[in-house]
Parts: structure tokens; sequence; C-alpha cells
């Protein structure tokens, strides 16, 4: 019964009776005010249930009723199918509904209900237990506003209802209410209306609220625009055993209930439900879910991949530098060899054009230039051999060094040009520069391909990862928004 009750208060609402009570489960406004009442307090909690309600005005309805009733079994803990049934809906339903019973007994000491519309009517005597209490303090002119408030809805009550609050009050006079509300309080008042008369009890609440705040939304929102002096109505109530901690959690998530009993109740509501909208809703979100799921497990995988080909490819291209370096010190080296070759032999003998020969005859003048310094620069006697170098003696040393370097730069641009030419000179040398020269640019394409390569991975790389960022974003929306996600894999929800 308290599943029915449940599923029919919460797949019949609708519009901004569903909004606020999506709202208010979803804990984007504290419902709890001060426990000094204050009415801007009020009136800003108003506000923002009404601003949170307009950012909700695309929201499908099935997608909110979804998120309500899974935060209900979120909150007591209760195991959600991946493939829910109408039965296992009902069951859930049932659940629920009992527990919230079940926790509501628990809170309060002579509540002794039984069903979800017991609930609700012990809300609304603690509502108008708190009514009488702020009645008690009010000042002179507020009580008079607020009797006669209470005369006109008397007035405006249908016969039957009307004879009843005479009856109540012995005569219908105003002095008669005052003492009434001296006395007894409104909830004399309400005790006069039968149970199923919830307009006529709607009507009487929205005058009451007045003493707190003007009322000016539907009846319907009653609940949810006064959820604070709803909540301040339980605290305050000398019924209540538990922890404020404790009802805390468990109060502004039984308003919700509450609202969706009232307004099932209020708009006589009897209609067949369509129960697979909401497990065709289900369903979707679990498909939906177990794709961006598959989505993130490819992702990882193509993000690993390429994690392992780069590091693989970065490990190749040192190879190559390596070999890249290795080879280019073998042609130094033999290169060394071809103009140690030429520092030996007779230069102006080779032929091989007017560079060529300019070369030689710059190499031959620096030679005589360097062989002319040195021998200035030889000290014969063992008295000489003994004095310190004068200043020109330094300058011709400097001198003489200086000009081997450039001897030995042109024995280098020899060496090149030779190379280049292919001139008939260490032929055997030249053979196997050539071959290692070979080996250079194969390596150096091969590095510049890799290198490449290693680019465009990179990049793919990045790409993979900023779908798993994405894929795993939209996993955590999921999870956050429908309870039950996460304890399923994806192979058991594909089963």
């Amino acid at each position: 019964m308290n599943g029915q009750q449940l599923l029919y208060g919460l797949l019949t609402s609708k519009g901004d009776i569903l909004r606020a009570a999506y709202v208010l489960c979803d804990h984007r406004i504290y419902t709890e005010m001060s426990a000094q009442y204050q009415q801007t307090e009020h009136t800003d909690f108003q506000a923002s249930l009404v601003e949170e309600m307009k950012l909700l005005e695309k929201q499908p309805e099935v997608d909110m009723h979804l998120h309500i009733l899974l935060e209900m079994a979120k909150f007591f803990e209760l195991s959600v199918s991946h493939a829910t049934t109408n039965g296992e809906l009902y069951e859930l339903s049932d659940n629920i509904g009992n527990l919230l019973v079940s926790k509501y007994n628990e809170l309060f000491s002579i509540a002794r209900c039984h069903t979800l519309e017991d609930i609700m009517r012990h809300q609304i005597r603690l509502f108008f237990h708190l009514i009488d209490s702020q009645y008690m303090i009010a000042t002179n002119r507020q009580q008079a506003v607020f009797q006669q408030q209470l005369m006109n809805w008397i007035e405006q009550l249908l016969p039957m209802y009307q004879e009843r609050m005479i009856d109540a009050l012995g005569e219908y006079q105003q002095e008669a209410l005052v003492k009434l509300l001296q006395k007894k309080g409104t909830i004399e008042l309400y005790k006069q209306l039968p149970p199923h008369a919830y307009p006529a009890i709607s009507g009487l609440m929205a005058t009451v609220m007045s003493i707190f705040i003007p009322v000016n939304y539907p009846p319907a929102l009653l609940f949810s625009m006064n959820a604070p002096l709803f909540l301040m109505a339980s605290f305050e109530s000398h019924e209540i055993i538990a922890k404020r901690k404790e009802a805390g959690t468990f109060l502004p998530l039984l308003l919700v209930v509450v609202q969706l009993m009232w307004t099932y109740k209020l708009e006589h509501q009897d209609e067949l439900l369509n129960y697979q909208s909401l497990l065709i809703k289900w369903s979707s979100v679990h498909t939906a879910y177990q794709d961006y799921m598959k989505k993130k497990e490819q992702s990882l995988f193509d993000r690993e991949r390429l994690d392992s080909f780069i590091y693989k490819t970065e490990q190749y291209v040192k190879q190559l530098r390596a070999t890249e370096k290795k080879t280019v010190k073998q042609i130094e080296t033999l290169k060394t060899a071809i103009r140690h070759q030429l520092d030996e032999m007779e230069l102006t003998s080779l032929n091989g054009g007017l560079v060529l020969q300019k070369m030689i005859e710059e190499h031959e003048s620096l030679k005589q230039d360097v062989e002319e310094l040195q021998r200035k620069l030889s000290i014969k006697g063992d008295f000489f051999s003994k004095v310190r170098l004068t200043f020109r003696s330094a300058e011709r040393a400097v001198k003489s060094k200086v000009k081997e370097v450039e001897r030995k730069k042109v024995l280098m641009q020899m060496t090149d040009f030779i190379l280049a030419n292919r001139l008939p000179v260490c032929v055997d040398i030249q053979n196997e520069i050539y071959d290692y020269q070979d080996e250079l640019a194969t390596t150096i394409f091969q590095i510049n391909q890799q290198v490449e390569l290693l680019e465009e991975t990179k990049q793919s790389r990045q790409l993979a990862d900023a779908k798993v960022r994405r894929y795993d974003q939209e996993i955590k929306r999921f999870e956050r928004n429908y309870y039950g996600l996460k304890e399923g894999t994806v192979e058991e929800m594909a089963q």
C-alpha cells in the first residue's frame, strides 16, 4: 500500500510541483532555518526555490521522477536492479514507503503512523501546533488580523463545514473564535474537518500561514514553498525524540514525499499510471551509462596502446641517434686519417684543379710560416735555455700556434674537397667514408621518419586521453545523478 501511494504521488506529479520536489530532493537548497524565525530567511528560501525550479523547465519529467525515486532508495541504501521490471519497481517502492513510515515512527514518540498518508496528516498537525505557538507570541494587531482572516475563511466554507465550525465555536462571533484560539488553538479547527476534505484543509493552512508569511502561490505548493516551517514544526515538537542531526538528514527527504502525497490527495488524482515510462527511462539511463563505460574502456585501451608505441618509438629513436653519433665519429676518424696522410705527402704533386691548387699553396705558405717561427723560437746553448722567453718570443709562439691551426683548417678543407670530388687520394679510406655516409643518411632519414610518426602518435594519445576524461566525466555525472549505477560492472549490466 505504501509503495502504491508513493508511486502514485510521484508519477502523478508534474510541472512546478515536480520541479519543487526535485529541488528539495536534490538538496540544492538548505531547508532548515535558524532557530529564531526570520521572515527574510523564509522569503530568500522561496526565491531560491523558484529560481531553481525555473532552471528545470526543460528537464524531462520522467527524468525527475526517476531521480527522486533513486534518491529515496539511496537514503535507505536499497539495491536497485539494473534491469528493473514492474514487479521489482513495486517491491522497491514498497520497501521505500515502509522504511519511511518506520523511520518516521522512530523519530516521533506518539506518531503511530501506518501509511504515508498518516505521516502527511501528522505533519499537518505539527504545523498547526507551530501556528498556535506563533499566535501566542504575536502582537495584538497581528492576532486581530489573523482572527479576521479565519472568520473570512469560515464564511467561504461549504455549509456542511461551516456548521461544524460554528458548533466548535459555540456561536458565529469573533469573540468565540478568540476564546477557542486561546484555549485550544487552530488545531481544533483542523479537527472539525473530515480527513479527506483536502481543499478545505488547504484553505485553512493557507489562511493560518499568513501569521508567518503571505501566501501567493498555488495550494499544491504549500509544503514545498514552506519547507523550512514544516521542518521547524517537527524540530520544535515535543513529540520528536531523535537527535537533531539524525532528523536533519531524514526530514528534508520526508518533506518531498509529503509534498507528493499532498498534491495527489489535493488534486484527486485517479488515473491509470504508466509505469513503463519510468522503467524505459531507467533502462535508457543504464544503456547510456554502459555505452560510456565501454567507450571509456576502449579509450583507455587505445591510450595504453599508444603509450606503449610511444615508449618503443622513443627507445628506437634513441638507438638511431646513438648509431648516428657513432657513424659521425667513425667518419671523422677516417677524415683525420686522410688529413694525417695529406700532412705527410708532397702536396704539390697532387692534381685537382685550380681550387685544390690554391688550397695547397695556402697550406704550404702556412707550413713555411710555422717552420720559420719555430726556428726563431729554438734556443741554443745552456745559458740561453735557462732564460725566460722574451715578449717577442711569446708573440712568435702565439703566431706559430695560430698559423698551425689555420694550416690544419686548410687540411680539413682539402679533405672535404677531395671527398666531395672523389679525387684519387686515399681511395680506400674514401670508399670506407662513403659507406659510412650512406649509412648516416639512412639513419637520419629513419630518425626524421620516426620523429614525425612520434609526434602524430602523441597527438593521437592526447585525443585518446581527452576522450577518457570526457567519458569519465559523463560516467561520474550519471553516477552522481542516478543512484545504483556504481553497483554493477559493464559485464554485469550487459547480461
